[in-house]
């Protein structure tokens, strides 16, 4: 992720492959500079790579996988439509899987202002 008015590096946001429960599911994930949080980058980010992974991926659900205390990452996740689908553990962390499937996307676009 860059800065649009200076080009600097604030973070990383894409579509990874990612191993839940011993299936391989498509993840949205992010990582924003704190100094940075709480201006929409993460979720404008995360929104573009949403829109990616279903217009051009075709993928019937995506997720995010965040850990229970990470308030900020919860909020971008249920920004972009996504609830908390299950829990799972990974590397000995407890982390809740955030998903928001191609049906629930297609809706809230269709009744999107604008």
């Amino acid at each position: 992720m860059e800065l649009k008015s200076s080009g600097e590096m604030i973070g990383d946001c894409g579509i990874t492959l990612q191993e839940v429960d011993g299936e391989r599911m498509l993840e949205i994930g992010y990582h924003l500079r704190r100094d940075l949080w709480g201006q929409g980058l993460a979720t404008e980010a995360a929104r573009a790579c949403r829109e990616h992974g279903f217009t051009n991926l075709r993928a019937a659900f995506l997720i995010s996988l965040i850990r229970p205390e990470n308030e900020a990452s919860r909020r971008v996740a249920e920004r972009c439509g996504m609830t908390v689908w299950k829990e799972t553990v990974r590397v000995g962390l407890a982390h809740r899987v955030y998903r928001v499937t191609r049906e629930e996307w297609a809706a809230a676009e269709r009744v999107r202002p604008g």
